[in-house]
C-alpha cells in the first residue's frame, strides 16, 4: 500500500520521481515512482549498510543484469538499474495490488479453483525465470502480487546476491525460513527444484492460510523444512497430490514445472486471468483500492512532514537508526562462539595428537630392541639418542598442552555464555564456573560434567517437550576426559628415565639391552588413549558449535 514520503527520503532517482513508500524489505525500502513517460515503476533502494559492501554490490550488479533478461507474462519485469550510483537502486514494473500474504492475512485463504490459477500463473512466472538460468530462492507470499489479470512474481534473482553477503545472510532466511527448500536450509547448492518446493508452500499457504511447516522461531521452523512432513491438512483434497510431490525432501523426486502447470491448468476455472473472474470479489476491490491510492500519490505534492514542499535531495543528515538485523547480527557477533577460538582448539587438538602419537611411534621404535644385546657404547648411544629426542617432544607437549587448555577455556567459557542467551536463567552456575570448574580439585571430576549437560540441552535442536539432543557423543568425550585427567601426570614425565638395562659378559666385552619398566607402559598408554581423546574432542566442539550456530540462523 502506498504511504506518504517521510521526512529524509529521496524524491528522485535516476530519471524517476518517487511519490510514496511502497514497503521494506531486507535489501532496503521501495518507493511508487514514475517515469518521464508516465509509466509507474517500483523502485527498489539499497540500504547504505549494504552499499558499502563491495562483495555485495559486485553480486547485486551480476544478479541484476540477469534478471532484466527476465521475462513473461506472470513476472513483474526490471526495467532499469544502477548498481554503481550512492546508494544503488533497481526499478520494476508497479503491479497495483496486494501481495499474497497481505491479501490472505486480511482476507482469508483463496477458494481453491483461484489457488490453481495462482498456481499456473507462478509456475508459468518461475519457467520464464530458470529459462533465463536465474533461480529465485525467494518465493513466498510476500513476493507474490495479486493482479487482476494474475500473479505477479518479483524479487527474482536478486535473493542470491542477498545470501551471498554477510551483512544480510540471517535477515534474509529469517525472511523466508517457512518456505525455502531443505537444500537452501542446509546451505546446498541449490536449483530449480528448490522453487518448486518454495511453490508449494505458496500454493499451501494461499489455500490454508499457514505455511506446511508452522510458525515459531526460526532454528524451530528450519528443523521441520529439514527432517519433518509438512502439515497439509485443510488442504482441499485436489491440490493435495500435487504440492505433497512438490514438498518431497529429494529435490530429484519434485515435479517440474510443466507437470505442475499441466495439473493446475487442468483445476482452474475457465474463466482464469484476463477474465476478471479468477480473485474472490473481496480481493479484486483490494486491487481497486490500490491502484486509486496510487494514482491519488502521484497527484500529489511530495511534502514533508511540516507541509513543505520536499526536495530532491535528504533534507540534511540524520544520524541512521540500526537496522534491526543488524542488532540481531551484533548480538549474535558477541554471543556465538568466536570462529578463532574454535580454529584455535582444532590447531592445538590436532598439535598435542600429533606429538603423543610421535612419542607412542619413538617408544615402539625403542621397544624393537627390548632384550636385543648391544655393545655397551652402541647401548649409550642409542641411550643419549633416546633421552635428547625424548626431552624434545616432552618440551613440545608441555607447550601444545599449556596453549590447548588456554584455547579449550576460552572456546568452552565462550559456548557457556551464548547458552545462558538461549535458556536464559535455566542452566547451572554462572558462567565464570565454565573456567573455575576445571581447577577444583575432585570438583573438577563432575562440575565440567554439569556444565557441558546445560550447555548441551540448552543448545539442542527442537524435540518433543524441549527434550535434549542424543548426547552420546556429549558422553563419550566426557568419558575420555575423566581417563586423560587421570593420567594427565604420566604425559609430563620423561619416559626414558624408567628405561632399564640388563648386562652381561660376551667374550670379554660388556653387552647391554634395554627393558621396560611397568612406567613406561603406563606412559605408552597414556600417550594412545590422547589420540581418540583428541579426535572425539574436536568431534565434540564441532557439533556443539554447530547446533549453537543452527539455534542463530
Amino acid at each position: 500500500m502506498a504511504n506518504p514520503l517521510r521526512d529524509g527520503d529521496l524524491t528522485q532517482l535516476g530519471p524517476y520521481r518517487l511519490h510514496a513508500r511502497l514497503g521494506e524489505g531486507g535489501m532496503g525500502q521501495v518507493y511508487l515512482g514514475r517515469s518521464p513517460g508516465g509509466r509507474l515503476v517500483a523502485v527498489k533502494v539499497v540500504r547504505p549498510q549494504l552499499a558499502d559492501d563491495a562483495h555485495f554490490r559486485r553480486r547485486f550488479a551480476a544478479e541484476v543484469d540477469a534478471a532484466r533478461k527476465v521475462g513473461g507474462f506472470y513476472t513483474a519485469q526490471v526495467v532499469d538499474a544502477d548498481t554503481d550510483a550512492s546508494p544503488p537502486w533497481l526499478a520494476s514494473a508497479y503491479i497495483p495490488g496486494p501481495s499474497l500474504h497481505q491479501a490472505v492475512q486480511e482476507h482469508g485463504p483463496l477458494p481453491p479453483e483461484s489457488v490453481a490459477v495462482l498456481g499456473a500463473g507462478l509456475a508459468e512466472g518461475l519457467a520464464a525465470v530458470h529459462a533465463c538460468e536465474v533461480v529465485h530462492r525467494d518465493l513466498k507470499p510476500a513476493n507474490v502480487i495479486l493482479a487482476e489479470d494474475g500473479p505477479r512474481l518479483i524479487d527474482f534473482g536478486i535473493a542470491r546476491a542477498l545470501d551471498a553477503t554477510s551483512h544480510t545472510q540471517t535477515s534474509a532466511v529469517l525472511g523466508t525460513a517457512a518456505y525455502m527448500s531443505p537444500e537452501q536450509a542446509a546451505g546446498q547448492r541449490v536449483g530449480p527444484a528448490s522453487d518448486v518446493f518454495s511453490l508449494g508452500c505458496v500454493l499451501a499457504y494461499a489455500a490454508t492460510g499457514r505455511s506446511p511447516f508452522g510458525e515459531g522461531p526460526v532454528h524451530a521452523v528450519v528443523f521441520r523444512v529439514v527432517h519433518t512432513e509438512p502439515d497439509l491438512s485443510g488442504l482441499p483434497a485436489p491440490l493435495a497430490g500435487l504440492v505433497a510431490a512438490c514438498l518431497a525432501k529429494d529435490p530429484a523426486a519434485r515435479p517440474g514445472l510443466d507437470q505442475v502447470l499441466a495439473h493446475l491448468t487442468a483445476l482452474a476455472s475457465p474463466g482464469g486471468p484476463g477474465q476478471g473472474s479468477w480473485l474472490p470479489e473481496a480481493f479484486t476491490q483490494v486491487i481497486a483500492q490500490r491502484r486509486t491510492l496510487a494514482l491519488t500519490a502521484l497527484e500529489q505534492p511530495a511534502v514533508g512532514a511540516n507541509g513543505a514542499p520536499r526536495t530532491t535531495m535528504p533534507s540534511g543528515p540524520r544520524a541512521p537508526q540500526p537496522l534491526l538485523a543488524d542488532e540481531r547480527r551484533r548480538m549474535r557477533g558477541s554471543l556465538r562462539p568466536a570462529a578463532a577460538y574454535r580454529i584455535a582448539v582444532y590447531v592445538m587438538l590436532a598439535l598435542f595428537g600429533l606429538i603423543s602419537l610421535s612419542i607412542v611411534v619413538h617408544q615402539l621404535n625403542i621397544f624393537e630392541d627390548v632384550g636385543r644385546m648391544l655393545p655397551e657404547d652402541d647401548y649409550w648411544d642409542a641411550d643419549d639418542a633416546a633421552e635428547e629426542l625424548s626431552i624434545i617432544m616432552l618440551a613440545a607437549q608441555v607447550v601444545s598442552g599449556l596453549g590447548l587448555i588456554l584455547c579449550w577455556l576460552l572456546w568452552f567459557h565462550r559456548v557457556r555464555v551464548v547458552a545462558e542467551q538461549l535458556a536464559p536463567g535455566r542452566l547451572r552456575y554462572r558462567p565464570a564456573m565454565a573456567v573455575l570448574g576445571w581447577f577444583i580439585p575432585l570438583g573438577n571430576l563432575w562440575l565440567p560434567k554439569q556444565i557441558a549437560d546445560d550447555v548441551w540441552h540448552a543448545s539442542s535442536p527442537p524435540g518433543r517437550g524441549g527434550a535434549m539432543a542424543p548426547a552420546g557423543l556429549l558422553h563419550a568425550w566426557w568419558a575420555l576426559w575423566l581417563a586423560t585427567l587421570l593420567s594427565w601426570p604420566l604425559f609430563w614425565l620423561d619416559w626414558t628415565e624408567f628405561l632399564s638395562s640388563t648386562s652381561e659378559e660376551i667374550d670379554e666385552e660388556t653387552y647391554r639391552a634395554f627393558a621396560f619398566e611397568p612406567e613406561v607402559w603406563a606412559i605408552l598408554a597414556a600417550h594412545v588413549l590422547a589420540v581418540p581423546a583428541v579426535i572425539v574432542t574436536a568431534w565434540y566442539v564441532r557439533r556443539l558449535s554447530a547446533m549453537q550456530a543452527a539455534k542463530f540462523t
